[in-house]
């Protein structure tokens, strides 16, 4: 399955979500969580559309049981045509995930240690990795929303519905080298898949395929061999992550024995990573839109300024929630002899929260230099005004000499028409008086 992330703000109105659909088995969107949401805990993803297509010409596969709980009978596996399904989801405050999910047997590993699927290079990679899921839908990765799902628009009145998928991707705020890696999750789940295990974990990297491969992607990423539970069904199982934490390879005889993915322990265990790929996408996000200030810092005035200020409150809120990610997977270890929904998202929280206190740390020193501006803004209108007021200041001391000159011209004497003969007499007389009060105020201010 690939799990993308996509750069569309949740709507203002969220449309109404879907329940969880049964028929869809073994997909994600029969996979919804059957406990109600809460404001204590991360807030769960909720489905918006989804659409299948089923191959009925190709025989039955068997699919979700390890093969050590085939051979005990404790575990029921899911048996059905080979199928592709999409989902697109969305988590509350984080934006939209859309699921690409195919059951066959038949098809080329999505996981490699020689390619990457979250790299977007020479027709290789992100593209066509969307291009085999979509096909089955006659559509690849220039489709947009509305092609997956027709009459999307109409409940998500969106000009980027109609954006093509390999724009709307999120791209992660640390590359390879001087190319982009996009915000996405690629989970591979298989009955029996110790051999593979161990390649990703213990293969080769030194010969000329592996030469090959680094220079196609600038890097051979490493991986790690992580254990869900103390007693899986195969001794010594262990599921492969990848160690950016974008790939795993989840081998179902790392899970304890009696468990299947259809019915029991790791049912949810996928859907409980749908509001981890968001987060951490938006935190990519945030860096981007960030950075788009600073780039300009200069012009950080009005309207932008503004603009600047309500990014910086929605990214703290985002920041919270992140946080409440992390403090959920605490007690999220690894147990002795069963599985929780949430511990395949809680080993991903764990790997990569370095990395996300470190981008926090970042733009937090963005947010200095946006608040700079904030006062250096408040400064400048405060000088413009200080100008403003001595500007009136003078005119107003103007209007008033020249009302005291017609006062005093105008003030009548005991035998003549007015009290000075001349006007001039007048003037002087405003004069003195002006300077008499402006020297007041001078001496009175320097005391």
């Amino acid at each position: 399955m690939f799990l993308l992330a996509l750069d569309i703000e949740a709507a203002a109105v969220s449309p109404p979500p879907i329940a969880a659909v049964g028929e869809l088995e073994p997909f994600l969107p029969s996979r919804i969580g059957s406990l109600p949401g809460t404001d204590h805990g991360v807030r769960p993803a909720s489905l918006l559309a989804y659409r299948k297509v089923t191959d009925r010409e190709r025989a039955p596969l068997s699919f979700g049981a390890s093969t050590g709980s085939l051979r005990t009978g404790a575990a029921h596996p899911f048996v059905g045509s080979p199928a592709t399904c999409l989902s697109l989801w969305e988590i509350p405050g984080h934006g939209l995930v859309l699921a690409l999910e195919m059951l066959t047997d038949d098809a080329s590993p999505l996981i490699d240690w020689r390619t990457d699927a979250l790299q977007d290079r020479d027709g290789a990679g992100f593209r066509p990795a969307l291009d085999e899921f979509l096909a089955p839908f006659s559509l690849n990765s220039s489709a947009c929303l509305n092609d997956l799902f027709p009459g999307l628009n109409c409940r998500m009145p969106d000009p980027t519905t109609y954006r093509a998928l390999s724009e709307l991707a999120v791209h992660r705020h640390r590359g390879v080298g001087d190319r982009e890696v996009i915000e996405a999750l690629v989970v591979e789940v298989v009955s029996s898949g110790g051999d593979r295990v161990r390649e990703l974990v213990d293969g080769r990297r030194t010969d000329s395929q592996a030469r090959a491969a680094a220079q196609m992607w600038g890097v051979l990423w490493d991986w790690d061999r992580v254990s869900l539970v103390d007693h899986p069904v195969q001794p010594g199982a262990a599921i492969a992550v990848r160690e950016d934490s974008g790939a795993i390879l989840l081998d179902l005889e790392a899970t304890p024995a009696g468990s299947d993915y259809v019915g029991n322990d790791t049912s949810e265990m996928i859907y409980g990573l749908l509001p981890w790929v968001a987060v951490r996408a938006h935190a990519s996000t945030d860096f981007w839109r960030v950075l788009g200030h600073l780039r300009n810092h200069d012009d950080l005035t009005g309207d932008r300024l503004v603009e600047a200020l309500d990014d910086i409150a929605a990214m703290q809120a985002r920041k919270m929630e992140r946080a409440l990610l992390r403090k959920s997977s605490l007690h999220n270890n690894r147990f002795h002899s069963w599985t929780q929904p949430t511990q395949l998202r809680s080993v991903l929280v764990d790997r990569v929260a370095d990395e996300i206190a470190g981008l926090d740390a970042e733009l937090a020193n963005a947010v200095d230099v946006i608040e700079h501006a904030v006062l250096r803004s408040a400064e400048l209108r405060g000088a413009h005004h200080s100008r403003l007021a001595r500007g009136w200041s003078a005119a107003g001391g103007a209007i008033a000499v020249v009302a005291l000159f017609a006062a005093l011209a105008a003030v009548p004497g005991t035998s003549e028409p007015t009290l000075f003969p001349h006007w001039v007499y007048a003037l002087i007389a405003s004069i003195a008086l002006t300077a008499t009060v402006i020297v007041g105020v001078v001496v009175w201010r320097r005391q």
